[in-house]
C-alpha cells in the first residue's frame, strides 16, 4: 500500500488535520454492557498470593528464565498478550496497587507535580483491602519514586521493606526495614537480598496459618542510572559475580527487526524523526548484561517457590510473575520505554495456583490494571476504589472468550497544568493502535495485523479514515473514564477501504 510522502504527512498531522476526525460520529455504539470487574470464578479458599515483579523486562526476555517458565509457566498459565498500558515504573506500580488508570490513581509520571509517590493515596490501596479480608501482607524491594523513610510505613503492610534513595542501585543500596534504615554494602547484590528476605517472609507467614500476600519487587533487568537521573538509565546493569560470563553469545533479537534504526521516520512524531541511529554494539552490550541479571532473578523465583514448598503452602498459593513495562533497543531508533510501541507495552505474565490449569497459554488481552481486581477476587477482598480493570480468573481458569478489548494507553509529562500533563494518550485494540501526541499535536495509527512492526502510520490513509474516526471516538470515551466506563467494549470497526 502506498502512503503520502513523509513531508506531507508531517505537515498535515502537525496542522491538526487528523484531529478533526476525532469529532466524527460514525462510530458504532457498543453492543453490550461493559464486563464486570469480577469474574465469579473461585480459586481455593482465600489462597496465599505472591506477586513477583521485574523492572523493564520485555516479553521475549522471559525465554532466558528457564526455572520461572518451568515452575510457573508449565505448572500454570502463560498470558501471551499482557499489556502495560502506562509503560513507566511508578505509574505501573500505582496501577498494580489500585486497579485504576492514572487519571484516577493520581500517578501519571515518576515525579511531581503529576506523579511519583506524592500523587498516590496509600489509604485506599490494595494491601488495606487484603488486611480487611484477613490477610497478612508484606512488601520487599522497589516501591514508588519519591517515597523515603520520612513517609513512614505505608498503610496496610504488616512487613515493610522498600528500597529508598536511588532505586536502581544493585549494590550499596539503602532499605527501610520495618522502620529502620539498613545500609547494604558493595558485597550485597540487590536481587539476592530481596530473594532471601522473600523466602524468609514466606516461611514466617506460612507458619501462622493465616492467608498472606507478598509482593517481591525486583529491579532486574533495569539499567543503571547516571547519578539520580530518571531519564538516563540505559547503562548496563551489573550481574551477580557468579553470572558474569553467562549468555555472551546470545544475539539481541532487535538487531534483525525491520524497525531497528528505522530509516524512514517521516510519519513519526517530531522527537522520533530527529533521533540519530543507535549503535548496535552498545545495544548488544546492554542486552547481554540484562540477561545476566535475569539469571539471578530466575534463581530468586525458584527460591520463593522452594520456600513455599518447604513450608507446605505451595499448593495453597497463587503466584504471579510480571514486569512493570517493556523496553526498546533501537526500534524506531528509540532506546528505553514510555512510548506507545509494542516493545514498550508488552510484558510477560505467568500465573500458577490451585484450580489454574497447567501448561496452558491464553491469548486474551490483559492489563496491569487487572492485577488488583484479580488479587482482590482471590482474597475475597472488597476494593476501596472503583476498579478500572477486570479480574483475570475467568481467563486463567476457564479460558473464557473475549470480545475485542480496548485499553487506554498513555504517558504523563511534566507539564505545569492538567492540559499539558499528558505526553500522549491512545487506545490499543486487538488489531489497532491509535495515539494522540499532545505537544506538538500529532496522530499515529497502526494496523498491527498488516504492520506488526509499526512502520507505516496510516492516520492519513483514506482507506483507514472510518477506522480512525471510530477509534478516536472510542478514545474520547476512555480518556476520562472511571470504573465500568473504562471497560467499555470496542465498537464494531469498519474494514479498511470502507469510506
Amino acid at each position: 500500500m502506498s502512503r503520502p510522502p513523509a513531508l506531507a504527512v508531517t505537515l498535515l498531522l502537525l496542522a491538526g488535520v487528523v484531529l478533526a476526525g476525532c469529532s466524527g460520529k460514525e462510530a458504532a455504539a457498543p453492543a453490550a454492557s461493559p464486563p464486570p470487574a469480577t469474574s465469579g470464578v473461585r480459586v481455593g479458599d482465600q489462597p496465599n498470593i505472591v506477586l513477583i515483579t521485574s523492572d523493564d523486562q520485555t516479553k521475549p526476555e522471559l525465554k532466558w528464565m528457564p526455572q520461572t517458565r518451568q515452575l510457573l509457566g508449565r505448572t500454570g498459565v502463560t498470558f501471551n498478550n499482557m499489556i502495560a498500558p502506562h509503560p513507566n515504573c511508578c505509574p505501573a506500580r500505582a496501577q498494580i496497587l489500585s486497579g485504576e488508570y492514572a487519571q484516577n490513581n493520581g500517578v501519571r509520571t515518576n515525579s511531581p507535580p503529576w506523579g511519583g509517590h506524592e500523587g498516590f493515596d496509600p489509604d485506599t490501596a490494595l494491601p488495606l483491602w487484603l488486611q480487611e479480608a484477613g490477610y497478612r501482607t508484606g512488601f520487599i524491594g522497589k516501591y514508588m519514586h519519591g517515597y523515603d523513610q520520612d513517609d513512614g510505613i505505608e498503610p496496610g503492610w504488616d512487613e515493610w521493606k522498600p528500597i529508598v534513595g536511588t532505586l536502581s542501585d544493585y549494590r550499596s543500596f539503602l532499605q527501610y526495614d520495618n522502620g529502620q534504615l539498613v545500609q547494604f554494602t558493595e558485597s550485597d547484590y540487590y536481587t539476592d537480598v530481596v530473594a532471601q528476605q522473600s523466602t524468609d517472609l514466606v516461611t514466617q507467614f506460612s507458619s501462622t496459618g493465616q492467608p498472606f500476600f507478598l509482593w517481591s519487587s525486583f529491579i532486574a533487568p533495569h539499567g543503571t542510572c547516571q547519578g539520580n537521573s530518571e531519564t538516563d538509565c540505559s547503562g548496563p546493569p551489573p550481574a551477580a559475580d557468579r553470572h558474569a560470563g553467562l549468555l555472551g553469545d546470545v544475539v539481541l533479537p532487535s538487531l534483525s527487526a525491520p524497525s531497528f534504526n528505522e530509516a524512514d521516520r517521516g510519519d513519526k512524531p517530531r522527537d522520533v524523526q530527529e533521533l540519530p541511529e543507535v549503535v548496535p554494539a552498545e545495544q548488544q552490550t546492554i542486552y547481554t548484561a540484562r540477561l545476566r541479571t535475569l539469571a539471578a532473578l530466575d534463581e530468586a523465583v525458584a527460591g520463593i517457590v522452594s520456600a513455599l514448598d518447604a513450608a507446605g503452602t505451595l499448593d495453597d498459593t497463587v503466584i504471579l510473575f510480571t514486569s512493570d513495562n517493556g523496553y526498546l533497543f533501537g526500534e524506531h531508533r528509540l532506546v528505553g520505554k514510555n512510548v506507545p510501541y509494542e516493545e514498550s507495552l508488552r510484558v510477560p505474565l505467568v500465573m500458577r495456583g490451585p484450580e489454574i490449569p497447567a501448561g496452558e497459554r491464553r491469548k486474551q488481552i490483559v492489563s496491569m490494571t487487572d492485577l488488583a481486581p484479580t488479587i482482590a477476587e482471590l482474597a475475597k477482598a472488597e476494593p476501596m476504589v472503583e476498579i478500572d480493570g477486570r479480574s483475570l480468573l475467568g481467563y486463567a481458569v476457564e479460558d473464557r472468550r473475549q470480545r475485542d478489548r480496548g485499553l487506554l494507553i498513555q504517558a504523563g509529562s511534566k507539564g505545569k497544568d492538567k492540559a499539558t500533563a499528558w505526553k500522549w494518550r491512545g487506545v490499543r485494540t486487538k488489531r489497532y493502535t491509535l495515539v494522540r501526541w499532545q505537544r506538538p499535536r500529532f496522530v499515529e495509527l497502526y494496523d498491527r495485523t498488516t504492520d506488526p512492526y509499526q512502520l507505516t502510520n496510516v492516520a492519513l490513509d483514506p482507506d483507514y479514515r472510518q477506522v480512525r474516526r471510530a477509534l478516536a471516538d472510542y478514545l474520547d470515551v476512555l480518556e476520562d473514564c472511571a470504573g465500568p466506563k473504562c471497560r467499555t467494549l470496542v465498537p464494531k470497526l469498519p474494514e479498511p477501504g470502507v469510506r
